[in-house]
C-alpha cells in the first residue's frame, strides 16, 4: 500500500514538474518585415552608379537578384546597371516571402554638346621700310581658338586681289602674316586684307608703296 502511494505521488511530481522544465516554441506564423528598399539616385546616366540600401527584420534569409545574391538583413552597395533595371528584394522566413522592388534608370542617351566656334576676331595691317628701299607689307592675325582661316590681300581701289591663302590656329592667339615675296611687285596703292573663313573679317586700309616708288 505504501508503495502504491509513493508510485502515485512521484507520478503527480513528474505531470507538475515536466511543464515547468520543457518549452517548446511554435511558429509566430508574422511574415518578414522589409521596412526599406531603395536606389539612390533613382536615375543616372550610362556609367555612373546608384545605391541600393534596404533592412529587412524578421527574415532568416535575405536576398537581392540581378546576381547581387544573398545579402546582410540590412546594408548598402552601388550598382552601375548598363540599361534601366529593376532590383527586387526577397525576404524569407517560415512564413513564407516577401518581395520588393526599387528601379534604377539608366539614361543611355549621349549628351549633345554644342560645338564650339573659334574666328579670326582680330586683323591689323602694317607697312615698314626694308634695306632694298621697297616697303615691306605684313599683318597681325588673331584667333580665339583652334581654326584654319584663309584670307587674300586685297586692293580697296578694285585694282585687285590675290588668290586665297591659308593660316592655320592651334590654339588661340596671333601669328604674323607678310606679303608673299612673288607679291611685291604690286603697284602702289591703298590695300588691306579680307578673312574669309571661318569668318568674315576686314583689315584695317593701308598705302602701300611699290619699290622704286
Amino acid at each position: 500500500m505504501k508503495r502504491f502511494v509513493f508510485l502515485s505521488l512521484f507520478l503527480a511530481l513528474l505531470v507538475i514538474l515536466i511543464p515547468s522544465c520543457v518549452t517548446i516554441q511554435s511558429p509566430t506564423g508574422q511574415p518578414s518585415v522589409i521596412g526599406t528598399f531603395s536606389s539612390n539616385p533613382s536615375t543616372i546616366n550610362l556609367g555612373d552608379t546608384s545605391n541600393l540600401s534596404w533592412n529587412v527584420t524578421g527574415a532568416n534569409s535575405v536576398s537581392i537578384d540581378h546576381g547581387i545574391g544573398l545579402v546582410n538583413a540590412s546594408g548598402s552597395m552601388a550598382v552601375a546597371p548598363a540599361a534601366s533595371t529593376v532590383y527586387t528584394i526577397s525576404a524569407t522566413n517560415s512564413a513564407g516571402t516577401v518581395t520588393r522592388s526599387a528601379a534604377t534608370t539608366v539614361n543611355t542617351a549621349s549628351p549633345y554638346i554644342t560645338p564650339t566656334s573659334f574666328s579670326v576676331t582680330d586683323i591689323k595691317l602694317y607697312t615698314e621700310p626694308s634695306t632694298t628701299g621697297c616697303a615691306n607689307l605684313y599683318a597681325y592675325i588673331t584667333a580665339n581658338g583652334p581654326c584654319a582661316a584663309t584670307y587674300n590681300w586685297e586692293s580697296t581701289n578694285g585694282t585687285g586681289y590675290s588668290y586665297a591663302m591659308n593660316i592655320t590656329f592651334s590654339a588661340g592667339g596671333t601669328q604674323k602674316l607678310t606679303l608673299p615675296v612673288g607679291m611685291g611687285a604690286l603697284p602702289s596703292g591703298p590695300y588691306q586684307i579680307h578673312v574669309l573663313t571661318p569668318n568674315d573679317l576686314i583689315s584695317n586700309t593701308i598705302y602701300y608703296s611699290a619699290c622704286g616708288l
